[in-house]
């Protein structure tokens, strides 16, 4: 019979040559655009777009497009909590079991971030995608970054945290406040193409003010960022002087303008040479010569340690038989993402708590700051109790609402699933995604749950606090649930390394800067979104949008300060004006 049916296979074949290639043609096509998608596929109950089932285009484009994170968040709102992103993909949110699962439970990466290695391709503790590998690399240097380890006096951290905080406090003095050394050559922004002195020469202080002149604390902050974890990698006389050196600071720029091609980075790394083009192949080889001359300076003049006190990484990782590029890597991942994501979050606190409609935080944030310190007896005096400025109520809930709406790394961290994994789609109906499946949650999402952060666009730091009609039991479950959702550092053991050093160091920032000073957004450089008082109770009222789409005429500041749409985000102008006035100069007009 099969003899038969082979014979009349091919008569009909020989005959019918065109007609049996068109038909062979189309099962293909069948086979590829509904029976595998649709019956054969592991993932077909999974709910989600159709042509994510059939390609990775559609999740590709979008975030070669920056316009993935909302594009994920919308789908999760139209679908649930289980969403297809693309034939081998799928995207959970809504449930703390994910977190739970993907990241404390510590599944492995995905190959994603195998592309973050650096130095001829040289592994870190960040790229590193089996999980016996990344303890090994934790285990050499988790104790120099341990909170006792910062918070110590004996260590250097503590040290270099204060000597970095006060050349910053120095620094807005000098800028903004008194203005004899103006930040013109931010304002100029020869390096910068989406600042707004790139095409705009003269806007810089267009009001004719002799003092309180605007400062853009994004770059600001990156090089404090900057200055504080070199000098904690390297040594504090090896790290870099950027606050105290403006001239120095175009080394951020090159990092932001690598920084934009995260998409091709990760996803797409054949291809990266290509599309970068002159600009960021100039901007990789500066930045690469730049750490390169950090690391040998470091090596040469290797800083001496006393008896009980810790070595810098770079010393911890040579001690452990990682030396040359092998340490370069794990010390150049640490640098790029400690100084962008801090100046970040920085950035956007400092920012919203300038707005008008926010203006009443800035206040609370003082009064708290003077009460616990007092008044300022100078400009010289900085506070340096890390103890006393960690546990502070209202600073800290700014720094929590900030890591929730302004969260440096919204994207998605992707994982690789191990073993058949039960998941509870929309519908309700139980489905394991088998084993090699990339699946992630996005803290842009996660953050975003309504259920747990009422009007969550919002940027509302007393929710982070207690109310006034809710018990000490219901205030403690709320915000454990709460904090169980935040990721702005990431979930487990893989979260992030720096996590200590950068919370202290922020904290320290701000605490600092508004014990003397109040900020205001430069008028110069925008015009500053007001509303009226009905306005302001919308749920919409001191919204920052994510993606290019809200970015309109690009002239308010809410404007400007769009975020990127993108695996790490930033201000969409990569700047930020803010002037600076001392609280005890009555006769300024920034008071007024």
């Amino acid at each position: 019979m099969l003899q038969e049916l082979g014979s009349t296979l091919f008569q009909f074949v020989s005959v019918h040559a065109t007609e049996a290639h068109l038909i062979v043609v189309g099962l293909i096509i069948a086979y590829y655009l509904v029976i595998y998608p649709f019956i054969l596929s592991p993932l077909r109950d999974v709910p989600g777009p159709y042509l994510h089932r059939i390609s990775r285009f559609s999740a590709l484009n979008n975030q070669r497009t920056m316009t993935w994170v909302r594009k994920v968040d919308d789908l999760h709102k139209k679908y649930g909590n289980v969403v297809l992103l693309s034939p081998i993909e799928v995207s959970v949110n809504g449930e703390y079991k994910y977190l739970h699962d993907l990241y404390t439970k510590n599944l492995p990466k995905s190959k994603f971030y195998e592309n973050f290695r650096n130095h001829g391709f040289k592994d870190n503790i960040f790229a590193s995608l089996e999980n016996d590998r990344h303890i090994k690399y934790k285990k050499i240097v988790s104790n120099i970054y341990s909170k006792s380890s910062i918070f110590s006096k004996s260590n250097t951290a503590r040290l270099n945290i204060v000597e970095k905080i006060t050349n910053l406090v120095k620094a807005v003095y000098k800028s903004s406040v008194d203005a004899t050394e103006p930040d013109y050559i931010n304002a100029r922004s020869e390096r910068n193409i989406h600042g707004k002195g790139y095409k705009n020469s003269d806007w810089f202080n267009k009001s004719g003010r002799e003092k309180n002149l605007g400062i853009d604390v994004y770059s600001l902050f990156g090089s404090l960022a900057c200055d504080v974890v070199s000098g904690f990698e390297l040594g504090i006389e090896n790290g870099t002087d950027l606050i105290s050196r403006p001239e120095e600071r175009h080394i951020l720029v090159s990092h932001r303008e690598v920084a934009s091609m995260v998409f091709w980075t990760t996803l797409m790394p054949r291809f990266w040479d290509w599309v970068a083009g002159k600009r960021i192949l100039k901007a990789m080889e500066t930045i690469t010569r730049w750490q390169l001359n950090l690391y040998y300076n470091a090596e040469t003049n290797s800083p001496k340690v006393i008896e009980g006190q810790n070595l810098t990484t770079l010393q911890t990782l040579n001690k452990a038989g990682l030396k040359g590029e092998y340490a370069y890597s794990f010390l150049t991942d640490n640098i790029f993402a400690g100084h962008e994501t801090t100046a970040i979050f920085l950035t956007y606190l400092c920012y919203e708590i300038s707005r008008p409609i926010n203006s009443f935080m800035q206040v609370k944030l003082k009064e708290e700051l003077k009460s616990t310190f007092g008044t300022p007896p100078n400009r010289q005096t900085i506070i340096d109790d890390f103890e006393t400025v960690d546990t502070l109520p209202y600073l800290n809930a700014l720094i929590n609402e900030v890591g929730r709406v302004h969260t440096p790394i919204p994207g998605a961290e992707p994982r690789l699933v191990d073993k058949p994994y039960l998941v509870t789609a929309g519908n309700g109906k139980n489905i394991t995604i088998p084993k090699g499946t990339i699946i992630s949650s996005q803290p842009f999402s996660m953050h975003r749950l309504e259920n747990v952060f009422p009007d969550p666009n919002r940027f509302i730091p007393e929710r982070w606090l207690k109310y006034e009609d809710e018990s000490e039991s219901q205030f403690n479950q709320r915000i454990m649930k709460q904090s169980k959702f935040s990721m702005p550092f990431g979930k487990g053991i893989r979260m992030c390394l720096g996590m200590n050093i950068a919370l202290i160091e922020m904290k320290l920032a701000v605490a600092n800067l508004y014990w003397k000073l109040s900020s205001q957004i430069d008028n110069d450089w925008c015009d500053i979104t007001q509303y009226d008082s009905e306005s302001a109770n919308k749920v919409i009222a001191n919204v920052i949008e994510t993606g290019f789409d809200f970015v309109g005429n690009n002239q308010t500041d809410e404007e400007k300060m769009v975020m990127y749409d993108s695996y790490t985000t930033r201000p969409y102008n990569d700047e930020c004006w803010l002037r600076w006035i001392d609280d005890s100069d009555s006769d300024s007009d920034l008071h007024t």
